[in-house]
């Protein structure tokens, strides 16, 4: 760590990933027997953390949910969390991130929530984003520069957040597909909900 203000690392010193403060465990997936513990969710929102996630996060294949929100993280989000097949809610927003898109969240087989608000990513959109089966994107607030993609109304998304960007051209008559689904659409400031 390059700074913990709050010490919140402090006890993160034992083998035992499961004593850690933010870090929770359950018993493996494969082996339900109570002696195998995995991690299956790290939690270290809003503790003033200022460093680089490290590939090394790749190695917990069983976390489901990685909430690093509201932290000085910064760098990349690095492509080793393709790894990890059962996350299901990816919460990166307000750091430090940089860098395009970060395509490694369309590799996640199980992710439903993505959250990149708050950051520095940059580049177009990839459109294999509104293919995927997500529930929630929150894109908001980064300085990703695209155009309204044609394959917008193939999300099956019920949020979607794109407003502070530079997103540009007409919305796509795909967008037609999504009422069964869209409840809330922000874009540019302007919030659409369908009932």
């Amino acid at each position: 760590m390059y700074s913990d203000t709050h010490n919140f690392t402090g006890n993160w010193v034992s083998p035992d990933l499961c004593s850690y403060h933010g870090v929770f465990c359950t018993a493996t997936p494969d082996d339900p027997s109570p002696s195998v513990n995995v991690v299956a969710d790290v939690d270290i929102n809003d503790v003033d953390i200022t460093r680089y996630l490290p590939v090394e996060l790749g190695l917990f294949i069983n976390v489901a949910l990685l909430h690093i929100n509201s932290n000085r993280l910064y760098n990349i989000i690095p492509q080793s969390i393709s790894r990890l097949k059962l996350l299901h809610e990816l919460d990166a927003c307000n750091n430090r991130f940089v860098g395009l898109f970060p395509d490694v969240a369309l590799r996640l087989l199980s992710l439903k929530h993505l959250d990149l608000r708050f950051n520095d990513f940059e580049g177009a959109l990839l459109s294999a984003l509104f293919d995927k089966e997500l529930d929630a994107i929150f894109l908001n607030d980064n300085r990703f520069s695209s155009q309204m993609l044609d394959n917008f109304g193939n999300s099956k998304a019920s949020v979607v957040v794109i407003d502070n960007n530079k997103i540009y051209g007409c919305l796509s008559n795909s967008i037609g597909k999504m009422t069964t689904t869209l409840n809330e659409f922000v874009l540019i400031k302007k919030l659409f909900s369908f009932r």
